[in-house]
């Protein structure tokens, strides 16, 4: 057993040697020599062990031993490339004395059967160790921000290709992620990061470019290294061992004919390829067309300035975070509560009641830096876009330029973490049914090169996410008779310009040519709408035929706190949110009048809107129940408006949302409930629940 500790203890001093080693360092490679033979010697001690492993050890460790000298001797034909043999020889090894040692604790447990002991397979999983968990979950972490570095980078080479900061950014990436692989004995992930930097050390050294095939063989490097990393993160989570990874022996053969200057697409044709239908992630992985230029035009994003910020920053978990928060919300909740307490039993000039307007105004501004600490760069999800436009062009066999301006804007983590599917669709649409083919954009007189652009901003309390194209535009025609044969809208029908470019956003209805394996289903757009909408937001399209199209998504910052007008029904307080109130409005007997089979109405400046009794649907005894005698709070929804009846309007207040749960929380019109200054709940109203209930 003393032995196998020594065994392993030389192997991890192996695995780091490999990771520091230099071809021009020659003290480096003398050390990692005598450190094989220091390891052979130690397996040349061992017996009662299986002899096919014990000579494939044997093997592995004198062929290194015997490359590293020829390296020193000055006999090695490419240094650097055998070198890289070594290393993978170190893995194997690792691997291989693993499996020694497990046999030999069999064989001191069971001497009966150490002689009939069968050969065994080189270790196919890894098993983190209890006490490696947390630097594994820190690795996970910082592996995943290399990783998102190194594909902006790339982004940024297509465009730049003898950018060398640029290459060195991509580099030290892998470099990184290659180097705490072998510190964790992560062997699968070393020993990709390890390719993919042999790789990208000749573009370092002018021996070739990475462009083309060799720029694809890198992204599908990246896209590996990425599920990867997520297996590793699952299986800690798990408690479980890390299964080895399908498909790296391809990627590594395609790595090493990139360097070897063969064309490493031609190598291995995928299956999947061929598939008619594409999951996100596939369409992302899979392997693009031939002889097609796509550039990504990412402004003040790129890898260098990044990396430049004065800003020191420190990780804190999200769960300590999402409780500073919580907690943040109830600090204001209690505050309100001693606020109006003290303003119904004191005089604005006592100073007990200035102490505590005082006190509110920290709260607040607590409240708000808590808040703020949510908020995150889009950059994020605008380089995932980026990559997705630079494949799918290459895919759809366009030329399309990528620009993304506003990466900075920041807005709420969660909402950053919904947002990403929605704009997968509506980018994957622009370039595949907005952008035309090159002969199409020539014909019609246009560039040959399309162009889509993403823009983020905010405006009036919310962010603006725009993606536009200088495609052919929205056929209104097609739209509008796709939808009659589908029966969404009924001949005859009149629409406006915006309700039929609207009509996109039914499921089914796709005004496609012919369905590819990018889109064409009309599975997507209906998608869009309803992720928009469970984040509280909207999304408008304007287009103009010949010259492109412009979706407009409009999103609050966040999803914890609601500007709200407060309003009284009988008893009761409820909340609408700001955003979504028109007007409001005493009505006259002139404008009430009853419609069969929609209800009652009212004529607010020449149209018809829906009354909603919010007395009957919530079951409370109102003050009046004549319109006339009340008010009349018009609200506006995806273009639809209605009239919810209250009896007054009492305050407007930015109050933070609290889920009802599970069962309370699925309560039509009802979007959850904040608590009051007087302790009591008001429930926050979901105007498109509302919509429906009127519309019904």
């Amino acid at each position: 057993m003393e032995n196998n500790g020594k065994l392993t203890e030389l192997i991890e001093q192996a695995s780091l040697a490999v990771n520091t080693l230099s071809v021009s360092d020659l003290s480096e490679i003398e050390n990692l020599q005598g450190i094989l033979d220091r390891i052979a010697q130690s397996i040349g001690e061992m017996s009662g062990l299986p002899d096919g492993l014990l000579e494939q050890a044997r093997g592995v460790t004198a062929g290194s031993v015997e490359t590293l000298g020829q390296v020193l001797r000055e006999e090695a034909e490419d240094a650097a490339r055998s070198i890289e043999t070594v290393s993978q020889a170190v893995m194997i090894l690792q691997n291989l004395v693993d499996q020694l040692c497990r046999d030999a604790e069999e064989s001191d447990s069971d001497d009966a059967e150490q002689d009939s002991a069968p050969d065994a397979a080189p270790q196919e999983a890894t098993v983190i160790a209890e006490d490696d968990v947390p630097l594994v979950l820190d690795f996970v972490a910082e592996a995943n921000e290399h990783i998102e570095a190194a594909e902006a980078g790339l982004l940024e080479l297509e465009s730049k290709p003898g950018d060398s900061e640029v290459l060195n950014q991509i580099f030290r990436a892998f470099h990184t992620i290659k180097g705490m692989a072998g510190f964790l004995n992560l062997a699968e992930i070393g020993s990709l990061a390890h390719s993919a930097e042999n790789l990208l050390d000749g573009a370092r050294k002018g021996e070739l470019v990475i462009a083309g095939d060799r720029g694809d063989v890198v992204f599908e490097s990246i896209d590996m290294l990425k599920k990867m990393i997520a297996g590793l993160k699952e299986s800690v989570d798990a408690g479980g061992a890390v299964a080895a990874q399908q498909g790296l022996g391809d990627l590594l053969t395609k790595l090493k004919a990139a360097v070897e200057s063969k064309s490493p697409g031609a190598l291995l044709s995928s299956p999947q390829g061929r598939e008619k239908d594409k999951e996100l992630d596939e369409i992302l992985l899979n392997e693009p067309g031939p002889n097609v230029q796509a550039t990504a035009e990412i402004r003040e994003i790129s890898t260098k300035t990044r990396l430049s910020s004065g800003d020191e920053k420190i990780k804190v978990s999200t769960s300590r975070l999402d409780n500073l928060i919580n907690m943040a919300g109830e600090l204001v909740i209690a505050q309100l509560m001693v606020t109006e307490e003290v303003n119904s039993n004191l005089t604005v000039e006592h100073e007990l009641a200035r102490k505590v307007a005082h006190q509110s105004k920290i709260v607040r501004e607590l409240q708000e830096l808590s808040m703020s600490m949510r908020m995150v760069p889009i950059h994020g999800v605008f380089q995932k876009m980026a990559r997705l436009v630079r494949d799918l062009s290459r895919k759809t066999q366009k030329d399309v330029t990528f620009a993304t301006v506003g990466e900075e804007t920041e807005l709420d983590r969660s909402i950053v973490d919904k947002i990403a599917d929605p704009l997968v669709h509506m980018v994957r649409n622009s370039v595949d049914h907005g952008i035309e083919s090159k002969a199409e954009r020539l014909a019609a007189g246009k560039n040959p090169v399309g162009r889509v652009e993403l823009r983020a901003f905010h405006q009036a309390g919310n962010i603006v996410i725009e993606i536009e194209d200088d495609g052919k535009g929205l056929d209104k025609d097609k739209i509008l008779k796709k939808a009659i044969d589908n029966g969404i809208v009924e001949a005859g029908q009149e629409l406006s310009e915006d309700e039929i470019f609207k009509l996109v956003f039914h499921a089914g209805l796709s005004t496609a040519q012919k369905v590819t394996s990018v889109s064409g289903r009309g599975v997507g757009m209906d998608v869009v709408k309803k992720n928009i909408e469970a984040l509280r937001g909207k999304i408008d399209i304007s287009s103009t035929p010949g010259s492109g199209t412009v979706f407009t998504i409009r999103l609050p910052l966040t999803l914890a706190i609601i500007d709200g007008q407060i309003v009284r029904v009988g008893r009761n307080r409820y909340i609408i949110p700001i955003n979504s109130i028109v007007r409001s409005l005493r009505p006259g007997a002139e404008q009430l009048s009853s419609v069969q089979g929609r209800g009652e109405m009212v004529t607010v400046r020449g149209k018809l809107l829906p009354l909603v009794r919010l007395h009957k649907l919530f079951n409370t005894v109102p003050r009046t129940e004549d319109p006339t005698e009340a008010l009349l709070v018009v609200v506006e929804e995806d273009n639809n408006r209605c009239c919810l009846l209250v009896d007054e309007l009492l305050d407007q207040r930015q109050v933070v949302i609290k889920s009802l749960g599970e069962a309370l929380g699925k309560a039509q019109g009802v979007s959850g409930g904040a608590i009051m200054g007087d302790g009591r709940v008001s429930l926050i109203l979901d105007i498109p629940g509302l919509m429906e209930l009127a519309q019904n």
